[in-house]
């Protein structure tokens, strides 16, 4: 086994090394930290400036650490609000995440966030869309500046939108997609592989991502 495949199935291991909730303590957050740093000096695609269709792909998260303080990390799966995985565009009603995705591609630059989330109870399920345009600058090879213009509730097959309403407790006439006023954001791939992505975000957070091979929830892919 090579160092890079060795140091990938370590981090691997110390992200799915968490508490029952999901959550670390101080020690693993550092073991996730120092395994990250090691495997940067070795990222295949160091200017994905260069390499977009390397980067190109849907992603799943492993490990989300959504600030720059170990106590602003959340487990994947967590009570929020359609508010706070909006952009404040929806009302602040309470939902669980179920799973955090996202979703690039090069053909018209998208750079979408796709979250599965259920009502606090389980009963019903929705999918929140955001959607992203990127863009590459030469100066910053690995910063993908993103505006995300859109969000949107998108119901599961065989429910209907009135249906969704109701589920999560949205009024009657309320509309499902909203725009944005785009806040402007930056995301820095400093690692990508055949099958692992490393994300700085501008906000402090810390992103490992499982490449999917999968058809897209918000575009299609090539292939």
């Amino acid at each position: 086994m090579t160092d890079l495949a060795s140091l990938k199935q370590a981090l691997r291991a110390a992200i799915d090394d968490c508490r029952p909730d999901g959550t670390y303590d101080d020690a693993g957050i550092d073991r996730v930290h120092g395994l990250i740093e090691q495997l940067l000096p070795l990222n295949p695609t160091p200017r994905p400036l260069d390499h977009q269709d390397v980067v190109e792909s849907p992603w799943i998260s492993h490990f989300a650490q959504f600030g720059p303080k170990h106590t602003a990390g959340k487990p994947i799966q967590h009570v929020t609000s359609l508010r706070l995985q909006s952009f404040n565009a929806f009302p602040d009603l309470p939902v669980k995440t179920l799973e955090i995705s996202q979703e690039i591609r090069i053909d018209g630059a998208h750079y979408n966030n796709v979250v599965e989330v259920e009502t606090p109870d389980g009963a019903h399920h929705a999918r929140i869309i955001t959607w992203g345009r990127y863009a590459i600058s030469p100066d910053t090879p690995q910063r993908y500046a993103v505006e995300f213009y859109a969000v949107e509730l998108v119901p599961p097959d065989g429910v209907s939108a009135d249906a969704l309403r109701a589920q999560f407790g949205l009024e009657a006439d309320a509309p499902l997609r909203r725009e944005l006023k785009p806040p402007r954001v930056h995301s820095d791939v400093v690692y990508c592989d055949a099958d692992m992505r490393i994300n700085y975000g501008s906000l402090g957070g810390v992103y490992v991502l499982n490449r999917l091979h999968r058809p897209g929830k918000s575009v299609q892919f090539p292939g």
